[in-house]
């Protein structure tokens, strides 16, 4: 004799799985979150492209590039507070400090650079 399952057990079956398996996604939700943002000329509004940044906090550290847009992204970053920092040639370097970065969300942190001066940019040293 064959041995069948019911379409009524096979259903219940069905559902148990797909209750026990969605659970661990909801385990892995919550643990990280994320930083983007555009960084401008502050003089002319523009995009600037390649602008190196250092993405820092007590409990982690990454870089990032803008990309032809000016625009960076960072993922899988711990909630905590960040310090984002841009430097290119022929701007002046920026730092913000105390960004908050908090679990399943993107923050948005954009950034102005200004221009160096030229005394800045030639190596001359102003203060």
């Amino acid at each position: 004799m064959i041995n069948r399952i019911s379409p009524r057990r096979a259903l219940c079956a069905m559902g148990l799985l797909l209750a026990f398996g969605g659970q661990a996604s909801i385990a892995l939700a919550g643990t990280s979150g994320g930083i983007a943002g555009i960084v401008t000329d502050a003089k002319t509004g523009a995009p600037i492209p390649g602008v190196r940044l250092q993405i820092s906090s007590p409990s982690q550290s990454v870089t990032a590039t803008t990309d032809a847009h000016g625009r960076y992204i960072v993922f899988a970053l711990q909630p905590d507070d960040y310090t984002v920092s841009a430097e290119k040639d022929g701007y002046e370097g920026r730092a913000i400090s105390q960004e908050a970065v908090f679990a399943d969300q993107t923050q948005q942190y954009d950034l102005k650079l200004t221009p160096a001066s030229q005394e800045s940019s030639s190596g001359g040293a102003t203060r």
